[in-house]
Formats: structure tokens, C-alpha cells, sequence
């Protein structure tokens, strides 16, 4: 059985001074001591790619377990490179997989493993899209959009912002005091109860807000209206 496509997004800020090198080496430790079905260990591990005449090196780890599929990119480091303050200038892995795959227990993928790879990567974001739930959620609310990307140091969805909850996300402590002018304890006070799971996690918070896999459009706009207000978010 077939179901929809949950593409789980994980950023992270470069550091000054960190090449790709040792952020490539330290993402393959961390990653290689996860449990199945998200581990490298014992995967065949490409080194770490190179720019070319590009901003991005992009590679591809192959999981074992049928469905899942990582692909990942570093942003260039060099003094000819000025980053901006945008997930654009981020370091980033997606996990893709199917909410049905019979390999895989989406409800654990969402509680556990997700949440182990984001630490795992030592990033400050994480959403886990949906199907196309996100892009339908963004053209029905297209007129608040539009006013929102007026403000050039606004970065939707990224590191300053929070417009759209999405199934699974993490929210590092930066995050949340720039996107909600709190800190995780509070978005722990407020979500309790009305989500399927909050946590801290590092030193931020991560929020599975829907485990359903067979989640309607219906559904996903009706808990973004309702917990977007108890966030304090417009």
C-alpha cells in the first residue's frame, strides 16, 4: 500500500572556521551511531564532496532498508563567500521516505528516529513535509505570504521564522527565541496535551504535531489553525 511522501528537511549553521572536511567527518560519526533503519554504520560512505565551480557539494548516502532515501548538501566555506543569515546558507540533509513503507513504523520513524537523526546532525531546524500539504497550506494563505517576504529580513520557514507546522519539527533554542521570542520550555508548557509528542531535545524542542499517516489536507490545515494562536504565531 501506497501512501504520501514525508520528506524530513535538517539544517544547520555553519561555523566559522569549520571546514567541510570536519563537519562531513563528524556528521558520519554521529550518523554511524545510530540505531537501524537511520544508521550508516557499515554503509557504503562517500567523502566529502567536492564544490567544483559551485556553492553547494551535494551527496547521496544508499540505506539498506528499502523507501528511505538521504541526499545532503554543505554550502561553500571560503572568504569569497559571504553566507547569509537564511536557511539558503545552510548545511542540509533530507531523509525521504513513504508513510506506508512496510519496512519502516511511521509513528516510531516520527517519535524516535527522526529525532535521533536531527541530533545526530547537530542542527537548529527540522520539518517534516508532508506530502504537498505545505505548498497548498502557503497559496491559501497567499495574501499573508506576500506582506511576509516584503520584509527582506524575514526568512520564512527558516532561521527567523515560523509560518507553517509541519507533522514533525525541531526548533533549536536560537529559533525559537528569534521566530517566537521564547524559549523551549514555554513551547513544551503550550503544546502539552494538544500534540501527539513534545520534547526537549538538545537545547531546543521537537514537536511531532500529527503521526497520522493517512493525514488529510483537511486535517493539516485544521491544526495549523488551531496551534499556530497557542504559539502566538499569526
Amino acid at each position: 500500500m501506497t501512501g504520501a511522501t514525508l520528506e524530513y528537511f535538517m539544517h544547520y549553521r555553519p561555523i566559522d572556521g569549520q571546514t567541510v572536511e570536519q563537519r562531513h567527518a563528524f556528521v558520519v560519526e554521529a550518523m554511524s551511531k545510530l540505531p537501524p533503519p537511520l544508521s550508516w554504520e557499515g554503509l557504503r560512505i562517500p567523502p566529502a564532496p567536492d564544490f567544483g565551480e559551485g556553492l553547494t557539494a551535494h551527496f547521496e548516502v544508499a540505506y539498506a532498508t528499502p523507501g528511505i532515501e538521504l541526499v545532503g548538501d554543505y554550502i561553500f566555506r571560503g572568504r569569497s563567500y559571504i553566507p547569509r543569515d537564511s536557511a539558503s546558507s545552510d548545511d542540509r540533509i533530507v531523509i525521504e521516505f513513504d508513510t506506508k513503507n512496510q519496512h519502516l513504523k511511521y509513528r516510531s520513524m516520527l517519535h524516535q528516529h527522526l529525532a535521533g537523526a536531527i541530533s545526530a546532525f547537530g542542527g537548529y531546524l527540522a520539518r517534516g513535509l508532508y506530502s504537498d500539504y505545505s505548498t497548498q497550506y502557503h497559496d491559501l494563505h497567499r495574501a499573508e505570504l506576500d506582506k511576509l517576504l516584503n520584509d527582506s529580513e524575514l526568512d520564512l520557514n527558516g532561521r527567523n521564522n515560523i509560518f507553517s507546522l509541519q507533522v514533525v519539527q525541531f526548533w533549536d533554542a536560537e529559533l525559537c527565541q528569534r521566530a517566537l521570542g521564547y524559549g523551549r520550555d514555554e513551547v513544551i508548557k503550550r503544546l502539552t496535551g494538544k500534540v501527539s509528542l513534545v520534547r526537549p531535545l538538545m537545547d531546543g524542542v521537537y514537536v511531532v504535531f500529527n503521526d497520522d499517516p493517512d493525514l488529510t489536507f483537511e486535517e493539516f490545515c485544521a491544526y495549523n489553525d488551531r496551534l499556530k494562536p497557542v504559539l502566538g504565531l499569526q
